[in-house]
């Protein structure tokens, strides 16, 4: 047979104005007319509770508020269970050390309660009580005479002897709301497995209204705020770029090179015959470092040898001479004149001679190119064909490009990150920089940077290495810092 209910619950008795009410009355406001607000229907004889608890697990989905979820289950939960009066309380505080605290918030038969009348403050402390005498427990069924205040006038009032508390935990596990079930017979163990069963599908239905309700209020205020956060957005970062200073840092290419090498340059016009040291050697002072191609050299000082012979041999022909003739004598000066330009001609040809072979001045390292594209190879006077350095003396030598140019000065800090140690920066400092831009061997116009390393805590890097070099000018805006290049760009394309 299909269950039928009533369309009237049991009334329960009204509230007086000064408390004096029947003894299920609760303090209520001005009631309104709502549905979840309606008594519960009591329950028809024969009603299986099983049936009506799956019915109202049924209606609970259909609820979308979470005050109308407590109405329903304050109304409602008389459909299943043996109490003639239902109570949720919401916490006050509920923090470690301290008591629980509950304020009742819905009753059954009352759209709004008056939580300052003396029923109400009666109910909230044996809410209390009953929370701490039920520890950790899901349900706990007591005597109200024994956990309420019996001298209180309400107690008085109150003919409901028998009552259940029923914790209704949050997603943390913290009974922020609770329910107390009153009636008149003990609790006993299947009304009170029904009890936590409606219990857990209430709480677990509040859960979900609120996730519910925290997605759908998202997405219902993003329209209207997203305005709001992108002006806070906009103000923080406006105030980032103009409050925050960072250095005007410049990245450019750098090389490690020789701090004041010798230059092995020719002396004289002439075709390089061989290299006689190999790229990198470490040489002497005096080591032979470049043969010339010396016929002409070699031949002009025979000549002047040869020269020299014959106005030795005319002088002393003459000094024989002017001996026995005196009027010779005044031949001598001549002969002995023409004698000292060829050993002076001798002696120019020597050291001609001597410029075929070019030697090292200082102690250090040959630094040139291959010895093979030297060979054969026409130099002109002073042309420079290799270069002696002492490894321990290097520099850095960086190419800024003409358009970073502009906060490069001596005294400059300076961070050398080498493609060979690239996690390991060299401090160094700009000494000297070109005033005039030179085209590199790519075409791109830069100003050549020297700097010296400082870092004593480093080893001195090897001759040849290349990086990255970054110099560090003063502080700018961040501003300036980002928008420096376009506003070069504009500037350059409309004229302003």
């Amino acid at each position: 047979m299909p269950t039928t209910h009533p369309t009237t619950p049991p009334a329960p008795a009204p509230v007086a104005a000064a408390g004096r009410a029947a003894p299920t009355a609760v303090p209520t406001n001005e009631p309104r007319t709502s549905a979840a607000a309606a008594p519960a229907p009591a329950p028809a004889a024969g009603v299986s509770s099983v049936a009506e608890l799956i019915r109202l697990e049924g209606e609970i989905r259909n609820l979308t508020q979470v005050d109308d979820l407590w109405l329903h289950f304050v109304n409602e939960a008389g459909a299943v269970l043996p109490c003639a009066q239902a109570l949720v309380f919401c916490a006050r505080t509920h923090r470690a050390g301290q008591r629980w605290q509950g304020r009742l918030e819905h009753a059954a038969a009352v759209n709004a309660v008056a939580s300052d009348g003396p029923m109400a403050r009666w109910l909230e402390a044996l809410a209390a009580a009953a929370h701490a005498a039920s520890g950790e427990a899901a349900a706990y069924a007591f005597d109200v005479q024994a956990l309420g205040d019996t001298s209180d006038p309400s107690a008085q009032q109150m003919p409901l002897r028998q009552g259940l508390w029923l914790p209704l935990p949050d997603h943390r596990g913290q009974p922020l709301r609770a329910a107390l079930l009153l009636g008149q017979v003990p609790w006993e163990g299947h009304a009170v497995v029904i009890a936590r069963r409606l219990a857990a599908a209430y709480a677990h239905a509040a859960l979900a209204i609120r996730g519910r309700q925290s997605a759908s209020t998202w997405a219902e205020r993003w329209p209207v705020a997203r305005w709001r956060v992108a002006a806070a957005v906009a103000g923080i970062v406006l105030a980032a770029l103009v409050l925050v200073r960072v250095p005007l840092a410049t990245l450019a290419p750098v090389e490690v090179v020789p701090a004041q090498p010798f230059v092995v340059a020719a002396a004289a016009a002439g075709v390089v015959e061989r290299v006689l040291v190999e790229p990198g050697a470490r040489v002497r002072a005096g080591t032979p470092l470049v043969q010339l191609v010396d016929t002409t050299l070699r031949n002009d000082f025979e000549v002047a040898a040869q020269r020299l012979a014959v106005a030795q041999a005319r002088t002393l022909r003459v000094q024989q001479a002017a001996v026995d003739d005196a009027a010779i004598k005044h031949e001598l000066a001549m002969a002995q004149t023409e004698q000292a330009v060829a050993q002076a001609e001798l002696d120019f040809a020597s050291d001609m001679r001597a410029t075929s072979v070019l030697k090292a001045a200082i102690d250090g390292v040959a630094l040139f190119s291959d010895p093979r594209d030297w060979m054969g190879r026409p130099v002109a006077v002073g042309e420079a064909i290799l270069r002696v350095a002492d490894p321990t003396r290097t520099e850095f030598h960086v190419r800024v490009p003409v358009a970073d140019a502009s906060n490069v000065r001596v005294g400059l800090p300076v961070e050398v990150y080498l493609d060979a140690e690239p996690l390991t920066p060299r401090r160094a400092v700009v000494v000297r920089a070109a005033y005039k831009a030179e085209a590199d061997a790519a075409g791109v116009a830069s100003f050549l940077v020297t700097a010296h390393l400082t870092d004593a805590n480093h080893d001195v890097p090897r001759l040849g290495l290349r990086g990255t070099a970054q110099i560090l000018g003063d502080d700018v805006t961040l501003f300036f810092y980002l928008f420096r290049r376009p506003l070069t760009t504009l500037r350059q394309t409309l004229g302003v």
